[in-house]
């Protein structure tokens, strides 16, 4: 049987947590690993110093793990301590909100557990959703997720990507990929179509804001990114679903033209 275990970065209020696990236990058997709470904006990082306590977290249906570290953590502990043995497949996500574009996707606690788990040879999928600022909005602020269209981003997402990792369980990931970055724009159904895309080149400013004596990171982030060509934030704004293969070894210059030094 098929063994899946689910991350996120969202932490374990997400109301993503038991419609995936639900769904995704008609392919095989799951486990849940996520932060104790929100570590979004964390990329790939993990704790180097300080102690992280794991505690059983009930209602999921499923066996499920809160730890009180970064989403990073939250793998490398499940494959080596929480879990009898490493899983088949990481299902990080589905994050609200969308990691499109290289500004985001290198930012993401999604991406970044997902990151971890190919580097720990499980294979592993990045999923996220994108919402309305005024839903987006209801989920920092009270942490819940209930306007009508907000409950319906979660039912058919979580369907969609269940189905995709049906797909993905039977044909394994693509050879040149370390993982997947999927993007749902939003509501979708069995026909919204799916585009395998590279992510768009984009760059950030300003990240914090003044706050009393110090700063606070900045609830909205200007992002500028190329034009030109399909990418990942491209085909989501035309309503698609994006699909883009990362590989650390991309990290890397191909062609190396040396200089002087």
């Amino acid at each position: 049987m098929t063994s899946l275990l689910i991350v996120n970065d969202d932490g374990a209020e997400s109301p993503m947590l038991p419609p995936m696990a639900e769904k995704l236990s008609r392919l095989g058997s799951v486990r849940i690993a996520v932060p104790e709470t929100e570590q979004s904006w964390q990329g790939k990082a993990m704790t180097r110093f300080g102690r992280i306590k794991v505690r059983s977290l009930p209602g999921m249906g499923v066996e499920a793990f809160a730890v009180s570290g970064t989403p990073a953590d939250c793998v490398n502990l499940a494959v080596h301590h929480l879990l009898p043995e490493p899983p088949d497949w990481i299902v990080s996500g589905i994050n609200i909100g969308v990691n499109s574009g290289t500004g985001f996707i290198i930012n993401s606690g999604t991406v970044g557990a997902a990151l971890e788990g190919a580097l720990q040879s499980v294979p592993s999928v990045a999923f996220s959703t994108y919402l309305p600022p005024e839903w987006f909005a209801e989920w920092l602020e009270h942490r819940t997720l209930e306007h009508p269209g907000a409950r319906r981003v979660i039912d058919t997402t979580t369907t969609r990507m269940a189905a995709m990792m049906a797909q993905l369980i039977a044909s394994g990931l693509p050879p040149e990929a370390m993982i997947l970055n999927i993007n749902f724009p939003g509501e979708v159904d069995g026909g919204t179509p799916v585009r395998w895309v590279p992510a768009q080149f984009s760059r950030y400013g300003k990240v914090f804001r003044p706050d009393g004596d110090g700063f606070v990171h900045a609830a909205k982030i200007e992002v500028q990114g190329e034009n030109g060509g399909d990418s990942d934030r491209s085909v989501l704004q035309a309503g698609a679903i994006s699909v883009t293969p990362l590989s650390l070894k991309g990290l890397s210059v191909a062609n190396i033209r040396e200089i002087p030094l």
